[in-house]
Order: structure tokens, then C-alpha cells, then sequence
């Protein structure tokens, strides 16, 4: 599991998802309260320590506890399908990653509890289903720059991830007031919700 938490963390530090968190995160303007679902280790809030109070909620309570003492994130065991938060309690609710693991009509409930949640709007980005992104996960498992796990479970991800019109769909069952979805290089997505 740490191997992987930490390929995780290289990831997104090389290969753009602490850069299009921040941007899509640069469109609530300023932001005081944060909370990440499906946060892991934490390591995107981290990224933006100009932010007041940021939350890391998890399923997994060993996914928090890694590297804990490196950072001032808070950190919450929770279901991000029922959130242990009242309504309007943050400013903006995130996520990374996370939403290929749920079907379609499980992310729109996510997205309608994130947006209970959130008082200003909420910003998910994940990787895009295209061949680009699957041959490349595949090469740094054939390479062994991935540890075991991620060589499995990156090529997974990839092939459940959304297209652009999926991810749109999504965004429409939402029942937000505004919603986008953007484009984010390499191979990403990001859906913007405001209330």
C-alpha cells in the first residue's frame, strides 16, 4: 500500500494533477475552507497551504495516517457518499482520481452531497478514457517504475475513466446551478460545480 501511495504522489507531482488541481481550484476564487474526497494521502491539499482550513476525508483510515505528521491537512474517515459535514460547512469541495471508481449515477449523488456540502462549488478532475493515457500507464508498469499495485490499478483506472461527454452527462444530473467541464492536459478532466 505505501508503494503505491507513493507512486500515487508522484504522479501527481509530476505528471500534472498538482497543477490542474490548483488551476481548477483558482476558479472559486478565494477559497478559505477545502475539503478533498477521496483525498489519500492528502498530498493535493498540501499543495495549496494558502488555504486556511483543508480537509483530507478518506474511506480508508490507512491512507490518512501515511505520512501524517508531515503536514497541517486535517483528516477525516468518511464516506464522501454521506458526508459527516453539515450544508454549506466549506467553501469548495474537491476530488481527484476518485470519480472513475463509481458508475454515473453514483457520481451525480456524490456530486448533489458534495454540493450540499460546499458553499461556494465543487471541482473534480480525473484522467480521460483514451488509448494515450492507457499505453503510457502500461509502459511505466512494463518498465517496473510503478510498484505492483499500480501497474494493476492504473491501467484500470484509465479504462473506466470518462470521456468528456460522459463526464458532461454527469455533470448535467447534478442538479447544480452552473456546471462546466474543462479539458486539462494531459488527459484530464475537471467538472465545476456552483451552487
Amino acid at each position: 500500500m505505501e508503494r503505491s501511495l507513493r507512486d500515487l504522489r508522484r504522479i501527481n507531482r509530476f505528471l500534472g494533477g498538482v497543477w490542474i488541481y490548483r488551476r481548477l481550484l483558482r476558479r472559486f476564487g478565494k477559497v478559505r475552507s477545502l475539503l478533498d474526497l477521496g483525498a489519500g494521502t492528502g498530498d493535493l491539499l498540501e499543495s495549496v497551504p494558502s488555504v486556511p482550513l483543508r480537509i483530507a476525508l478518506d474511506f480508508k483510515i490507512d491512507h490518512l495516517l501515511y505520512l501524517r505528521e508531515s503536514s497541517r491537512v486535517l483528516r477525516v474517515v468518511g464516506d464522501a457518499a454521506h458526508l459527516p459535514f453539515r450544508s454549506s460547512s466549506v467553501d469548495v469541495l474537491t476530488s481527484s482520481h476518485f470519480f472513475h471508481h463509481f458508475t454515473p449515477d453514483e457520481n451525480a449523488a456524490m456530486l448533489r452531497e458534495a454540493a450540499r456540502v460546499a458553499r461556494i462549488g465543487v471541482a473534480v478532475n480525473d484522467t480521460r478514457r483514451h488509448y494515450a493515457p492507457l499505453l503510457f500507464v502500461q509502459l511505466l508498469g512494463a518498465l517496473r517504475l510503478v510498484g505492483r499495485i499500480t501497474r494493476f490499478d492504473a491501467p484500470a483506472s484509465v479504462r473506466r475513466g470518462y470521456t468528456v461527454a460522459e463526464a458532461k452527462d454527469v455533470a448535467r444530473k447534478s442538479g447544480a446551478a452552473k456546471a462546466i467541464v474543462v479539458r486539462a492536459f494531459p488527459f484530464r478532466f475537471g467538472i465545476l460545480l456552483w451552487k
